[in-house]
């Protein structure tokens, strides 16, 4: 904005009118300052709350938050990984392979990205059961992966009858 730090430019293109830093307002066009530093602070806030929540083990809550991140900031490829990675976590292959993906077209030497791509290729080569090799693509219109089906039970044979003795 400005090089000052005593001073703050306004973030609208058409005024940049420079204010004092403490000011709530542009004196030039009324844009609410402080309003716009907290929204463009939150997304690192809740990074942030991403990155506790992955640390604390609540995966899911982790994800929720990197998902967040990558809405409100679709180029933002460190919170994408970190999203790909809580997929991968909760065994959402598909879905950390498409945000890999998406990191490396806009920085395809991105290691994290990479090695993440690696392991979900080893994952699927390693695989001992050639139906759990690939997922198959969802449906758009229901988003849930097909459930898988579940072997028969086998059905139990009765216990053999020991003939009664008589003493």
């Amino acid at each position: 904005m400005t090089s000052d730090p005593g001073r703050l430019a306004c973030p609208l293109p058409r005024c940049r009118a420079v204010n004092s830093a403490t000011a709530e307002t542009c004196r030039s066009c009324a844009t609410p300052l402080r309003a716009w530093a907290r929204l463009r602070a939150h997304p690192a806030k809740l990074f942030n709350a991403g990155l506790e929540a992955a640390r604390s083990g609540r995966t899911a809550t982790a994800r929720d938050h990197f998902a967040a991140v990558v809405h409100w900031c679709p180029g933002d490829a460190e919170a994408r990984s970190a999203l790909a990675l809580a997929c991968l976590l909760l065994d959402d292959p598909e879905e950390a392979r498409d945000h890999w993906h998406q990191v490396l077209t806009r920085r395809p030497n991105d290691a994290t990205a990479l090695k993440g791509l690696a392991h979900l290729d080893s994952r699927v080569t390693e695989s001992p059961d050639p139906a759990q090799a690939s997922t198959p693509p969802r449906n758009p219109q229901n988003p849930k992966p097909p459930e898988k089906e579940s072997p028969k039970p086998q059905e139990k044979e009765p216990p053999e009858k020991k003939p009664a003795t008589t003493e």
